[in-house]
């Protein structure tokens, strides 16, 4: 089995192409970078990694995806679901980059991104953390 690469991703014909170890070592760097600390980053890494191939990583992101914040206070959460921790909030229009999603037990789905800029709410750009896809557009 080959070794992953060290870079957090690979750019193949303009598509975003990331394996478990490269995810979760994006999603660890940016929770560093945010300060969330260890809880954090445990709640993201066991989402991506429990039941998560490299295979379904990968085909729920599969190239760069940018999307803007339709509502005033949307949560940044630790984790996917309304049971994770609040980390902040990001306004209406306020761009992020999607980095993974999942769909929660109740069918809802969930994008792990990165802010790509300083939001209203006081989060720096590069934050990273979970928000609700239902508002984002």
């Amino acid at each position: 089995m080959p070794a992953e690469r060290a870079t957090p991703a690979v750019l193949s014909e303009g598509k975003l192409i990331m394996g478990r170890k490269a995810l979760r070592t994006l999603v660890v760097s940016g929770a560093l970078v945010a300060g969330v600390g260890l809880v954090g980053v445990s709640a993201a890494s066991a989402v991506i990694s429990s039941g998560s191939s490299r295979s379904e990583v990968a085909s729920s992101v599969n190239y760069v995806v940018t999307k803007t914040a339709t509502v005033d206070g949307l949560r940044v959460r630790t984790g996917p679901g309304t049971g994770s921790g609040i980390l902040g909030q990001i306004y209406g229009g306020e761009p992020v980059q999607v980095i993974a999603s999942v769909r929660d037990s109740g069918g809802q789905r969930w994008d792990l991104v990165m802010l790509q800029t300083d939001s209203a709410g006081g989060l720096p750009a590069g934050y990273v953390g979970w928000v609700t896809e239902e508002y984002l557009y």
